[in-house]
Protein backbone atom coordinates (compact mmCIF):
# COMPACT_ATOMS: atom_id res chain seq x y z
CA UNK A 1 0.00 0.00 0.00
CA UNK A 2 1.88 3.16 -1.15
CA UNK A 3 1.17 6.06 1.20
CA UNK A 4 0.26 9.71 0.44
CA UNK A 5 0.58 12.82 2.11
CA UNK A 6 -2.20 15.39 3.27
CA UNK A 7 -1.93 18.64 4.94
CA UNK A 8 -4.31 19.30 7.61
CA UNK A 9 -4.44 22.55 9.46
CA UNK A 10 -6.21 22.54 13.05
CA UNK A 11 -5.82 25.34 15.97
CA UNK A 12 -3.30 25.47 17.93
CA UNK A 13 -5.46 24.16 20.78
CA UNK A 14 -6.48 21.42 19.06
CA UNK A 15 -3.29 20.61 18.25
CA UNK A 16 -1.99 20.37 21.76
CA UNK A 17 -4.93 17.86 22.94
CA UNK A 18 -4.00 15.92 19.87
CA UNK A 19 0.01 15.46 20.91
CA UNK A 20 -1.34 15.17 24.34
CA UNK A 21 -2.93 12.10 23.63
CA UNK A 22 -0.39 10.91 21.09
CA UNK A 23 2.53 11.22 23.93
CA UNK A 24 -0.14 9.56 26.27
CA UNK A 25 -0.70 6.05 23.63
CA UNK A 26 3.27 6.41 23.02
CA UNK A 27 2.82 7.35 19.53
CA UNK A 28 3.69 10.27 16.92
CA UNK A 29 1.31 12.64 16.29
CA UNK A 30 1.04 11.34 12.62
CA UNK A 31 0.54 7.60 13.60
CA UNK A 32 -2.33 8.71 16.04
CA UNK A 33 -4.07 10.76 13.39
CA UNK A 34 -3.94 7.89 10.92
CA UNK A 35 -5.44 5.48 14.01
CA UNK A 36 -8.09 7.48 14.18
CA UNK A 37 -9.06 8.29 10.61
CA UNK A 38 -8.50 4.47 10.26
CA UNK A 39 -11.13 3.27 13.20
CA UNK A 40 -13.55 6.18 12.09
CA UNK A 41 -13.42 4.61 8.23
CA UNK A 42 -14.17 1.28 9.60
CA UNK A 43 -16.85 2.40 11.56
CA UNK A 44 -18.38 4.14 8.53
CA UNK A 45 -17.98 0.99 6.28
CA UNK A 46 -19.62 -1.39 9.18
CA UNK A 47 -22.49 1.22 9.85
CA UNK A 48 -23.42 1.29 5.84
CA UNK A 49 -23.49 -2.54 6.11
CA UNK A 50 -25.95 -3.24 8.73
Amino acid sequence: MSSVIITLRVSEELKKELDKMALEENRSLNNFISTILIKYVDEKQKGDNK
